[in-house]
């Protein structure tokens, strides 16, 4: 009896034995998948098993890393209202609707974390910066206030900076920057940006200051660099900007900043051959930036190269002398304010000047105006008559136009050759008038 007793006990243990075996066969399968990034084998792995939380936790991990953050999310939603108090579970959906962009849902999900665990800052952090990439400064600097009255740290610092930065208070930046920057002197990010800070607010040699400060921490910075030449630049110092630029350039800096400042700076010093190449390369960057353009035609002609200067100089003339229409509603809208404002001559002088830049239809409203302003308003008959005249002979110029449309304008040449023939007899009339006078 007893030994039957042993060998049953025995057949048990070897069945438990071989179970566990297996099981552990299948973890070390998983967890090979997973050490070596084998995602998709893992996946299909592990939709053999049945699903447990850790093992949906790490399928969550796999579709992460594949940027499947959708599948991923799938997941995660009714794992959560399964377990509605999982701050794993809860953290992981916040992220992946945080990478898919949909900021507002991951802030919800932040907000219950900080229920879960109103102490944890690292939720807090996230949810500042999701904040602040809404655009919402004001409230994202209350959090990260907030953050950093509970640990001090000079992130913290940097971030309350590039709040106030994006509300425009480079005053309250450039405070925050400097006392990052103070904690660790060898923070080139708070530097970069207390030396930015300082010359958006026009204090250029103070930049050059703290820049040199930390380049004498360390000279590799290339942000620190530029911003040291950029300020030497802003003094109209451009031997020294040529000098610090071009070790800029030559650090392989190629930014259209520096390209654009040196080939200026060149410029300005008179050295037309140096200053090309760099203008060359700022324009191919930038297009638009006429004093570029200016510099560059410049020493194109200094250098006899008229074939390069003429273009761009003409192209310079077109951005610069607005087109006719621009020009046509200047004027003319200065004519409405003038004879409104009851200066009837100034008014008359500047309808002359629209006249200049108006089309054919815009020519024919401005002569019966004109007409009208100096019979009424100016008591120049005379004149008035000449402008009648012109008047006349455009309204013939517009139903001959109207003809040669391909819609039918029948209705319009009508009424404007009524309009012509009432014209006729009051040009007729005035001329009658004006010689008895």
């Amino acid at each position: 009896m007893n030994n039957k007793l042993v060998v049953l006990f025995c057949s048990l243990l070897c069945n438990v034995s071989y179970i566990l075996s297996q099981e552990g066969v299948k973890q070390d399968m998983l967890l090979y998948y997973l050490d070596n990034f084998q995602y998709q084998q893992a996946l299909d792995y592990i939709d053999t098993q049945t699903p447990t939380t850790g093992l949906l936790l790490k399928k969550v991990s796999c579709y992460k890393s594949l940027g499947e953050y959708y599948k991923a999310i799938e997941v995660l939603k009714p794992l959560s209202k399964e377990n509605p108090e999982n701050i794993q579970v809860k953290s992981e959906l916040a992220s992946c609707y945080e990478a898919l962009g949909q900021r507002q849902v991951s802030i919800a999900c932040y907000d219950e974390l900080i229920q879960l665990d109103s102490t944890n800052l690292y939720f807090k952090k996230q949810k500042a910066d999701l904040i602040y990439q809404q655009g919402q400064y004001s409230k994202s600097l209350d959090i990260f206030r907030e953050i950093y009255n509970q640990n001090d740290s000079p992130t913290m610092l940097k971030r309350m900076a590039q709040c106030f930065e994006k509300m425009e208070q480079p005053d309250s930046a450039r405070t925050y920057y400097m006392e990052a920057w103070e904690r660790n002197p060898k923070d080139g990010f708070a530097a970069a940006n207390l030396v930015n800070t300082t010359l958006k607010i026009g204090f250029n040699h103070e930049a050059i200051a703290y820049s040199e400060k930390f380049m004498e921490i360390d000279s590799t910075d290339t942000q620190v660099n530029l911003l040291n030449a950029l300020a030497y630049y802003r003094l109209d110092d451009y031997e020294t900007a040529v000098v610090k630029f071009t070790k800029c350039h030559e650090r392989g800096d190629s930014s259209l900043i520096v390209n654009r400042s040196l080939g200026i700076a060149l410029y300005s010093l008179n050295n037309s051959s140096q200053a090309r190449p760099y203008l060359e390369a700022a324009y191919r960057q930038d297009t638009t930036n006429n004093n570029v353009l200016y510099c560059l035609a410049i020493a194109y002609k200094d250098m006899s190269d008229y074939e390069l200067a003429i273009p761009l100089l003409q192209k310079l003339l077109d951005r610069t002398i607005p087109p006719d229409l621009t020009l046509y509603l200047y004027y003319r809208n200065l004519a409405e304010s003038y004879s409104k404002w009851r200066e009837h001559a100034k008014g008359a002088v500047q309808y002359e000047n629209a006249l200049k830049y108006a089309g054919e239809d815009q020519k024919m409203n401005v002569y019966y105006i004109l007409a009208n302003l100096n019979e009424y308003s100016l008591r120049n008959r005379k004149k008035a008559l000449e402008y009648y005249k012109l008047y006349k002979d455009s309204l013939v110029a517009y139903i001959e136009r109207l003809k040669k449309k391909d819609v039918d304008e029948t209705e319009e040449i009508n009424r404007t050759s009524k309009m012509l023939t009432d014209l006729e007899d009051f040009i007729k009339k005035l001329g009658v008038s004006g010689e008895r006078k």
